[in-house]
């Protein structure tokens, strides 16, 4: 939640700035709102810096204009019929965005966005797509995919000065994890790479079962690549893959983290307060099992030795299954 001076955030309702003369000022409750009571706000806030909107079930059309010169960062989640955002406020810097689904999003040519989080179903392929062209001077994207069925697609447009793609995806049992190379292709200044897939991964073929082994890929060059974190990883064949053709094409890499367990590290029993680790399902137990064998089989022997390779394993004691 935003709480900081000079912000509006949209929990309860609308609250002013303070030189319109409405200090703390509640004007509307949010399942009341309407479109053009929020663009009446807008055109007369003109020293917002924060905005936050969640659960404006009335609004199907968000444009934010060009005169909000000080607004910084704009959130918006669960509007359940909003179909439209437009973003023309040119100093925007951070955008944050949750639904079902994503809407249709248009951006001003001279928008500086440097930080994008999308919660939505098919949000990965998504970014990819559509957003390259239309921002430019992105450094950091995070996508969080309740569900994609989609492979990542290939094309050709470009995040120059992206350096940190964080991906967290439940991907159906068809997805290929090595279509993500294509953001790689795409972001020549990438430097951090996270992936959580656990969610999906423990559906898909398994490289232990697979008697070709590892496939081929294609040579690419990931030369800024320093730190790689996999969560939840399992023995599923693409997501072998995928790592090890990070391993075989970044130089640059300096540590690369392969967490067989949800990713959870703040609940596991040695830091959290009721001493035992965040509960993992008999199936994931498994699972993780599987992927450690993966990763001893086809990727710990080829770490290059100045990486720093760390494999994060279930907890012995919290963690146990009989077979």
């Amino acid at each position: 939640m935003i709480t900081r001076p000079g912000s509006v955030f949209l929990i309860a309702g609308f609250r002013l700035p303070s030189h319109l003369g409405l200090k703390n000022s509640l004007l509307f409750l949010l399942w009341a709102i309407k479109g053009n009571e929020l663009a009446c706000l807008l055109d007369n806030s003109f020293a917002l810096q924060q905005l936050g909107l969640s659960h404006c079930s009335k609004i199907i059309r968000l444009k934010i204009p060009s005169l909000l010169q000080r607004l910084i960062t704009l959130e918006v989640s669960a509007c359940k019929r909003l179909q439209t955002i437009e973003i023309e406020a040119q100093c925007l810097s951070k955008f944050w965005f949750s639904g079902e689904r994503l809407v249709q999003l248009s951006f001003g040519e001279a928008l500086q966005l440097k930080t994008l989080d999308m919660h939505c179903h098919g949000a990965v392929c998504e970014a990819r797509a559509n957003l390259p062209s239309t921002l430019p001077n992105l450094e950091t994207l995070s996508v969080f995919s309740y569900f994609e069925t989609v492979n990542t697609p290939m094309v050709g447009s470009k995040f120059p000065f992206l350096k940190h793609l964080t991906v967290k995806l439940a991907a159906a049992p068809a997805y290929d994890y090595c279509s993500l190379i294509s953001f790689f292709d795409a972001s020549p200044s990438l430097e951090t790479f996270f992936l959580n897939g656990f969610e999906g991964s423990m559906q898909h073929p398994s490289i232990l079962a697979d008697p070709s082994g590892r496939r081929q890929m294609p040579k690419h060059r990931h030369d800024k690549l320093k730190n790689v974190t996999i969560a939840g990883f399992s023995s599923a064949k693409s997501l072998v893959d995928l790592t090890c053709h990070i391993l075989e094409s970044s130089e640059s890499l300096e540590s690369l983290t392969l967490d067989t367990t949800e990713g959870y590290d703040y609940l596991r029993c040695s830091v959290n307060r009721s001493g035992k680790c965040f509960r993992m399902r008999r199936g994931a137990i498994l699972e993780a099992r599987r992927g450690l064998l993966a990763i001893k089989t086809y990727i710990e022997g080829i770490v290059p030795p100045k990486v720093k390779f760390t494999v994060v394993k279930p907890c012995s004691q919290c963690h146990v299954v009989q077979l």
